[in-house]
This record gives C-alpha cells, sequence and structure tokens, in this order.
C-alpha cells in the first residue's frame, strides 16, 4: 500500500484546485484512513496501486470487455440443475482480489452473517441453534445473481468511497454477462425503488458474478438489510436467527402464541421479496419437538454441533472405494464429471470436518494422504 502525508496532499492540493477542493480532499482520505481503507481517489489512481493498465479498468467499467473480463460456464449441481461459474480473467481478478483484501474484508458485517469471513464458520452459525426445539430453514435463490450493481455501490458509497469511485467499484465487481434464463436480472433493478444515491441509472444493471473473489464479502455486505429485518422479526417473536451465504436459520424453543407454522413462513418469506430476494420453495424446511434438528450438515440436538452419521459413512465410504478401486472409477460411479472434481468434492467434505470433530479430520485427513499424497489441508 502506498503511504503519504495528508499534510503534503493539502499542500499539493491547495496549489493546484484551491483550498476548498483541497480541503474536501484531505478530509475524504482521512475519514478513509481512520476506518483502516485504502485511500483512493479515481480509477487512474486504483490502476496505479494494482499495476493495472486504467485502460482496462475503464473498459471494465464502460461495459466494454464483458465477455473478455469473464468465462462464463456451467458445471452440475449435486442436487439437481447446473451452477453458472465466472471466471475472471487475470487481469481483473488482481484487482478484484486488491478490492477483497484491502476493502471488503476490513467493513463490519451483520453479527447474523457467518460465511466468507474467519469470524464466522459453519461450526460457530450451528452453535447459536443447539437446544431449540423449533427449526425452520429457508433458501434464498440465485443468491449472487439477485444482488444488484445499485447494492454494491451503496457498500463502497457507505464505506465512505466518494461517488464515482464507488460507481467504478461495483461496475468492477459486477457484470452483465449471464446465461438465457438469468438475463432479465440485468434489465432492471431488483428492488421496487431505486436508492435515491445513485446518481445514475444505467439500461442494465450489473449482478455479482458467482467466482470473483469481492463477490462473496459484498454478498454479505449487500445483504445487510436483509439481516436487519430479519433480526428484528426473530427478535420479536423469540426466534434466533442466521444467515450463512444464502442459508437462512431461525431456531426457537416454542412458536410464538397464536402463530402457526404456515403463517410464520409466510411472514418470513414476505420480509426476503420485500428486500429483493426470492425464496427456493423446494428447500424450505421446517422440523418440530421430537424430530431431528440438523443446521448446515450438523446436529444441534445437544450442547455443541456434531456431525451426522449420514456425513461420516459417506466419507468412509467414499475414501475405501477410492483406496480399492481408485479414484478415477469412484468418480464415474458417482456420476462426478471428472477425478479432479470428485477429489475437491471428498477434500472439501474432509474439511469440513476439521472444525467439528478434530479427532476425526486427523483420521480421514491421513486416509487421503495415504491416498494420493496429497493434504487434504
Amino acid at each position: 500500500m502506498e503511504t503519504w502525508s495528508a499534510h503534503h496532499l493539502f499542500e499539493h492540493a491547495d496549489k493546484t484546485l484551491g483550498s476548498s477542493h483541497a480541503e474536501g480532499l484531505r478530509d475524504y482520505a482521512l475519514s478513509l484512513r481512520d476506518k483502516g481503507l485504502p485511500v483512493i481517489f479515481s480509477l487512474r489512481h486504483l490502476a496505479k496501486i494494482t499495476g493495472v493498465d486504467y485502460r482496462v479498468l475503464h473498459a471494465t467499467v464502460s461495459r466494454k470487455r464483458e465477455r473478455i473480463d469473464y468465462r462464463l460456464f456451467a458445471i452440475n449441481k449435486r442436487s439437481g440443475g447446473r451452477r453458472f461459474i465466472h471466471a475472471p480473467s487475470s487481469t481483473l481478478a488482481i484487482v478484484q482480489d486488491f478490492i477483497n483484501k484491502e476493502i471488503l474484508q476490513k467493513i463490519s458485517l451483520h453479527p447474523t452473517a457467518y460465511a466468507f469471513h474467519p469470524r464466522g464458520g459453519i461450526r460457530r452459525c450451528a452453535e447459536v441453534h443447539c437446544g431449540a426445539k423449533w427449526l425452520f430453514h429457508f433458501d434464498l435463490k440465485d443468491f449472487f445473481h439477485h444482488i444488484s450493481e445499485m447494492e454494491v455501490y451503496a457498500v463502497f458509497k457507505d464505506a465512505g468511497y466518494r461517488s464515482l469511485m464507488a460507481f467504478e467499484f461495483a461496475r468492477i465487481c459486477t457484470t452483465t454477462h449471464l446465461p438465457k434464463r438469468l438475463a432479465q436480472l440485468c434489465k432492471h433493478p431488483n428492488r421496487e425503488h431505486a436508492d435515491q444515491r445513485i446518481p445514475y441509472s444505467p439500461r442494465r444493471w450489473g449482478v455479482l458474478p458467482q467466482g470473483a473473489s469481492t463477490s462473496p464479502m459484498l454478498s454479505n455486505l449487500a445483504a445487510k438489510k436483509l439481516d436487519e429485518a430479519l433480526t428484528s422479526y426473530s427478535r420479536e417473536n423469540g426466534f434466533v436467527y442466521t444467515r450463512y451465504a444464502d442459508d437462512l436459520i431461525f431456531s426457537a424453543v416454542q412458536l410464538p402464541d397464536g402463530k402457526s407454522i404456515g403463517r410464520i413462513r409466510g411472514e418470513i418469506v414476505e420480509k426476503i421479496y420485500e428486500q429483493g430476494f426470492i425464496e427456493n420453495k423446494k428447500k424450505f424446511r421446517v422440523a418440530g419437538p421430537g424430530s431431528r434438528k440438523v443446521v448446515l450438515g450438523l446436529l444441534v440436538d445437544g450442547q455443541k454441533p456434531r456431525l451426522t452419521r449420514e456425513t461420516v459413512r459417506r466419507i468412509d465410504r467414499y475414501l475405501y472405494a477410492s483406496k480399492k478401486y481408485g479414484v478415477d472409477e469412484v468418480a464415474k460411479h458417482e456420476r462426478f464429471e471428472s477425478a479432479y472434481g470428485f477429489y475437491n468434492h471428498l477434500s472439501g467434505l474432509i474439511a469440513y470436518t476439521k472444525d467439528v470433530d478434530t479427532c476425526r479430520w486427523k483420521e480421514f485427513n491421513r486416509r487421503l494422504r495415504d491416498l494420493s499424497g496429497i493434504d487434504a489441508t
């Protein structure tokens, strides 16, 4: 990062722009520094800091490099359907990595958001629901793609960046290059009324690309109003609420008086829609007294989260079969597109156990090393 004096900035700006503009630039710089954020004055300044050609960044902001900036491809989801991934170009990735590390990771999140940052995690999210008698689980459809350039602009503006810089950050972190079935999300803002602070109104709004390093944290920050609304609802009705990416979990010891399961679901879905998101109806679940309580794949019926038997048996089965028949054969049998994809899936499952059951993770990790000579960590 750059190091310089605000006094030198004021002195130089005072000579060229006048005292009024110089004071504004100094206040802007000091405000960002007080928040621990990098001071960036312009797109050209950002280009200099990151070492990326200014003309490339300008073309990205002008939406002239959409198909160059991102390689769009689809992968099959284990639950069915296809997930579209945006792989940013190496040049754009440099700038997005800088924005994520130096800006987004330093902005405070709503305390109910547990994904995509080191202070959260699956175990910590599940812990707050331990001992609940009731669990409601909601899922948001096309979560990243329902967060538009408009919300991203607001994130950077609220962080303290000036309007033009916030706009340029928003363009760098969003895209209009979507598959046909999702193209309509770019045609109109995904809110009923646009944020009045946004000084422009494009014909097509960009959305968060799934695959960019900036998208996870931006999704958390842009969903702050959703988290606030659902937290308020939860406190009024005796629920505990958490969000892990697009998974919304509500738990309670007892249901609020006079409210049925259907009414509770309807009230929550209404608030989800009010904030511009869409419920994935197929993934709604409710668990009442006497039924098994699972949050993000972890059992929460005791004092602390535990791995489910299904997860343990699944990993054990994958490791045993891979040792006996080979990774390639198991990948084909389990209908993965490649052995590499299966191995990554298995590594992810094993890494998932680390925070919950260290002893079992060590055993699984040892078997994975024996299998491939590669450590799951």
